[in-house]
């Protein structure tokens, strides 16, 4: 199922105006939301209206856009020079600690973990009730659980404290906290897999405007899963979360134009939607813009162009691509010939699956090296 859990980049606001800044309509709450949710297109949107409101002197959403601009992949509006970040950060840092400190703030305390990468004090807003930061804590307990833990009851004790602050976020009507409890139901991440309640968390979520779960809901229509299979309404909700510009919604649909599922086939704007998810991305996206490309259908064949987008799809870890990459070697198409690494890399492919011939000849060949 395309879509991962994500950790939340920016926070809301604080300052005495929470309250009116908690609307779902207001620029900063847009800008939280849409960056989360992977809805480039309202993010970059929201950005333009909060650096708006930033060169009109309101400090709360200065603060908020300069920490924005230190995010990977900033929207424009919100790509500072360092003499504006440090001057909105400085500007409203002082009210933001003394609301954290003196009245407990669970958004102060957000606003300062984002600026500051505290841990600390993101549990701390996410226990004081802030949906943005029980969002981000439980996206790290999911991700140390998984990456660092080997005990098995630890882990599943840890997922179990991610599900309960996503379960705590979707009960404040949250769409990322829908979207994150139904990857939890999805996925069996702190709960028995049910594909039924991930489905309800995700339409939840994808009524809400959630790009990733209107995505999420196009694949179930697709499957047959929980729902009837229907290809035109899968095409439908795929085509709906590409109108966010968001990557996995531009890949699937690109899927179902290139397959004429549910959809009229059209190569070209499959491969004009694949070029777009690719640069977003999605991996299974530059993969597949790179078959295009490789094929010449829907674009003009660019062998070399290709074997650039294996390659990134490749390093990324994405098995199909490591395996294209090696008939890129084998063949010398768009690359000088190599058997040793078209040999290597479809190895390397074998071992993601879980071959374990073929991870130890990987891990033998590294010490090797």
């Amino acid at each position: 199922m395309m879509g991962m859990l994500r950790m939340l980049c920016v926070a809301a606001c604080c300052a005495t105006a929470c309250c009116a800044l908690a609307s779902p309509e207001n620029a900063i709450m847009r800008l939280l939301n849409s960056k989360a949710s992977g809805s480039v297109r309202g993010y970059a949107e929201a950005a333009e209206e909060v650096a708006a409101a930033a060169k009109e002197g309101r400090p709360v959403y200065a603060f908020v856009l300069a920490l924005v601009s230190q995010m990977p992949s900033p929207p424009p509006a919100a790509q500072l020079d360092d003499a504006t970040r440090k001057k909105y950060l400085d500007g409203c840092r002082d009210r933001i600690k003394k609301l954290a400190y003196e009245k407990n703030n669970s958004m102060a305390w957000y606003l300062l973990s984002l600026e500051t990468n505290d841990r600390d004090m993101m549990h701390r807003a996410a226990d004081a009730g802030n949906v943005q930061a029980q969002n981000a804590w439980g996206t790290y307990l999911v991700t140390r659980a998984i990456g660092e833990m080997s005990e098995t009851n630890e882990v599943a004790r840890v997922l179990g404290l991610a599900h309960e602050y996503f379960k705590k976020a979707a009960g404040q009507n949250d769409p990322n906290g829908l979207y994150n409890l139904g990857m939890c139901h999805l996925r069996g991440l702190g709960t028995p897999r049910d594909d039924q309640s991930a489905f309800n968390c995700f339409r939840s979520a994808a009524e809400k405007g959630h790009p990733e779960a209107i995505n999420n809901i196009g694949l179930f229509f697709r499957e047959g899963r929980v729902v009837e299979k229907d290809l035109e309404l899968s095409a439908k909700w795929f085509e709906k979360s590409a109108t966010y510009e968001n990557p996995y919604g531009q890949f699937n649909f690109a899927l179902a134009l290139q397959r004429g599922e549910g959809v009229e086939q059209d190569d070209v704007r499959a491969a004009e939607l694949l070029k777009k998810a690719s640069d977003g991305g999605c991996v299974e996206a530059i993969d597949a813009y790179g078959v295009a490309l490789w094929k010449g259908r829907g674009v003009k064949e660019d062998a070399a162009a290709a074997y650039r987008l294996f390659k990134r799809a490749a390093e990324a870890g994405y098995p199909p691509a490591m395996e294209n990459l090696s008939t890129c070697y084998h063949l010398g198409k768009g690359v000088r010939p190599d058997e040793k690494l078209s040999m290597e890399w479809k190895i390397r492919s074998r071992a993601v699956r879980g071959d374990r011939n073929a991870q130890a000849w990987i891990e033998q060949n590294a010490r090797k090296k």
